[in-house]
């Protein structure tokens, strides 16, 4: 008989991870780690019963997320124990870890009671810095500007919160790995090489950064909201007190999900007791500033 194939295991967003094929974007575990959360190939339903929520590529279930892409795969994210994954015909792997690691495994986190928030950080000896914004708002090109300047990095993109039991937030390493464009690249420097697309299809790149990983939790020191700005030079300012809940909330990633998933109330309990916890900042950014003058305004009000 045809023996099991070797099982993977890596460790990401403070989860051992066991997966069907090698993800090489994500660190090794250690061995002897319990697995936490497995990702493997098996049969998923074109639909969700007991669907109660419904998006463009979505439909969401108390415990089950089914997320699909064409021409990709079909995923379902199963009460944060599991991902299962049916590819479509003639797949590329490399989509298929791709898309995995967006909305399917930010349902694994939601499921699993911890908070994953549309951000990226950066370790600073106060503990970590959050930079968090929608798509395009600057959070992967700021951090990789520390990265330039010395500061290592904990995750890029989706930065995960679990809160220790003495109620102290921290944020949990992601994947060393910066997604970024190409103009963003080239601010890196020759040390950035020849950087993979992330798909053929589109311009943006993977570059890894294995020498500038944090690979161990921080506890969170300071949350920086960046937003586009009209405005000619950037602007900088604290948002105090219940201010602080609407922007976590709309920058929870993937947080179209969790109505139907029935997780509001612990949701809008995690984003709260985040916002009584750290402080939080309005980093108001130019469209067409320069990232180093915004990283110099960052440091400055983080003590770097």
């Amino acid at each position: 008989m045809p023996s099991d194939p070797p099982k993977n295991r890596y460790t990401v967003y403070g989860m051992t991870v066991e997966t069907w094929i090698p993800f090489p974007e994500l660190q090794p575990a250690e061995p002897g780690d319990a697995v936490d959360a497995v990702f493997r190939l098996g049969e998923v339903p074109a639909e969700l019963p007991g669907c109660r929520q419904r998006g463009a590529r979505f439909q969401a279930a108390p415990g089950r997320l089914l997320a699909w892409l064409d021409q990709v795969a079909r995923y379902l994210s199963v009460e944060g124990r599991e991902i299962i994954v049916q590819p479509e015909p003639g797949a590329v792997e490399s989509d298929l870890r791709l898309f995995l690691l967006c909305s399917p495994i930010g349902a694994l986190l939601l499921q699993r009671g911890v908070l994953p928030l549309h951000a990226s950080a950066i370790a600073t000896p106060r503990g970590a810095a959050v930079f968090m914004g929608a798509s395009g708002a600057g959070k992967s090109t700021l951090a990789a500007s520390f990265h330039r300047r010395g500061l290592r990095v904990l995750a890029d993109d989706i930065s995960v919160v679990r809160f220790a039991p003495d109620g102290v937030p921290w944020v949990m390493p992601g994947l060393p790995q910066f997604k970024l464009w190409p103009d963003a690249v080239a601010r890196l420097g020759p040390s950035a090489g020849e950087p993979a697309r992330l798909r053929a299809q589109i311009e943006k790149r993977s570059v890894p950064f294995w020498d500038g990983f944090h690979s161990e939790p921080l506890p969170l020191a300071h949350i920086f909201f960046l937003r586009p700005s009209g405005k000619r030079a950037a602007e900088i300012e604290p948002i105090c007190g219940i201010d602080r809940v609407a922007p976590l909330l709309r920058n929870t990633y993937r947080a179209q999900f969790v109505s139907g998933l029935g997780l509001a109330a612990g949701c809008f309990g995690a984003v709260t007791r985040l916002a009584a916890a750290v402080k939080v900042t309005r980093v108001s950014r130019p469209a067409e500033g320069e990232p180093d003058l915004l990283a110099d305004l960052v440091a400055a009000e983080a003590g770097l």
